[in-house]
């Protein structure tokens, strides 16, 4: 059960880093994805691309909490430190951005 819950961690940080690099080559969210951005109220390109930095820490932090079975004890702590660091600041790109797309122009 370990293993498959591990494999699953692993593809949904791979599919989240995907997500992230998605936003920021394109500089803009999709038509059905706007549906989906419930605290951004302006999806404007700085914010689909700060939202992209933040998806890309978070679906590494993903991995690197993954990872942290394959490796020694104190390597591992090292590990969890920096994908929580990661994590982080993905969540405050992610206030930041959500924020951003708040603020009145001006």
């Amino acid at each position: 059960m370990g293993y498959a819950l591990e494999g699953v961690a692993y593809v949904c940080g791979v599919l989240i880093v995907g997500g992230g690099v998605y936003l920021l080559m394109l500089g803009g969210f999709p038509g059905w994805w706007r549906r989906l951005a419930w605290p951004v109220v302006n999806l404007s390109r700085g914010v689909a691309r700060v939202q992209g930095m933040a998806l890309v820490a978070l679906g590494l932090s993903l991995i690197g909490l993954v990872f942290t079975n394959e490796i020694s004890g104190s390597a591992s702590g090292a590990l969890v430190l920096a994908a929580l660091v990661i994590y982080l600041v993905g969540l405050g790109l992610f206030v930041f951005s959500t924020w951003l797309s708040r603020r009145t122009a001006g």
